[in-house]
């Protein structure tokens, strides 16, 4: 969810934009639009990028810098011009309220890019909830974010965890504890159009009430990603990761969304911690970092 705890001064709006995980994704069948019937739980991550919005003449954006000097790794393929989501999602805010004005969009990221994590969606659906608050207009925002993008509306309802359908804005409330999550991302990018391209089959439904008990418990969790064997077989390395995760002794191991970025639970701080510290002892040049899921 895109969370609105940031500040406000003057005219600059400052927002936290949240990674996500799913915990689970089921591809069900084609759609008559093109697109597929999904079903998934998503959960809110404690990883986010930073967002500012200050009044301008035009639609503009600049990549800010991160203090670690990483984010060149992070950052890989990303551009903030007229195809960069967040600034679509402004030029469609004042395309559809009809507002005369501007925004100047500046954005740090965190999440890294094509990974699975929503960071785009996030991002867009920041600027959506941050331009409501500079131009307020009755514009129904859940149906722009769905045109944006098909993670987008999860981001504006601002929820923790969500069960979705559809092609994933249909949203369920879902109360889920708050997971310690290790993330592993293998230095590759994979678009969600290359994910469904190597999709192998359809799989029925989740099992939401034993995957509910398991997230709930001790119990080893058996999640399912209907994306992630064509996505193995088209990225080796992905393969890797999670057998990382695993040999780190972290449960509940699965590619999140379209990947490539793997995860496992932790059962706490201390497990999470010891994972991540072996993990980047044995890949230095992967992304890896750890925190709070459904949060």
């Amino acid at each position: 969810m895109t969370s609105n705890s940031g500040d406000s001064s003057l005219n600059t709006i400052h927002l936290r934009a949240p990674a996500k995980l799913n915990l689970g994704l089921a591809v069900l069948g084609s759609r008559p639009d093109g697109f597929h019937q999904i079903e998934t739980l998503f959960a809110r991550l404690e990883l986010h990028d930073e967002v500012w919005l200050e009044p301008a003449p035009t639609v503009s954006g600049e990549l800010l810098r991160d203090e670690a000097g990483e984010a060149e790794v992070r950052l890989h393929g990303l551009l903030m011009n007229s195809e960069n989501l967040a600034l679509r999602a402004a030029a469609a805010y004042f395309r559809a309220t009809g507002v005369n004005e501007g925004v100047d969009v500046r954005l740090l990221k965190r999440i890294p890019v094509a990974a699975g994590l929503g960071g785009g969606s996030s991002d867009a659906a920041s600027v959506l909830l941050g331009l409501a608050r500079l131009y307020p207009s009755s514009l129904d925002l859940y149906r722009l974010a769905h045109e944006l993008g098909s993670d987008v509306p999860f981001f504006l309802s601002e929820r923790a965890a969500a069960w979705a359908g559809g092609r994933g804005e249909l949203l369920e409330p879902a109360e889920l504890p708050r997971l310690r999550v290790v993330l592993l991302n293998p230095g590759v990018t994979v678009s969600a159009a290359d994910a469904y391209r190597r999709l192998r089959r359809f799989d029925p439904p989740l099992e939401r009430k034993a995957l509910l008990r398991q997230l709930a418990g001790i119990e080893e969790p058996v999640f399912k990603n209907s994306l992630q064997p064509g996505v193995e077989e088209g990225y080796p390395v992905v393969v890797e990761a999670l057998a990382a995760l695993r040999s780190a002794g972290l449960r509940g191991v699965l590619m999140s969304g379209s990947g490539p970025t793997c995860f496992g639970l932790a059962q706490s701080d201390e497990q999470a911690e010891e994972a991540v510290d072996l993990l980047r002892r044995r890949y230095p040049h992967w992304w890896i970092s750890w925190g709070g899921a459904a949060v």
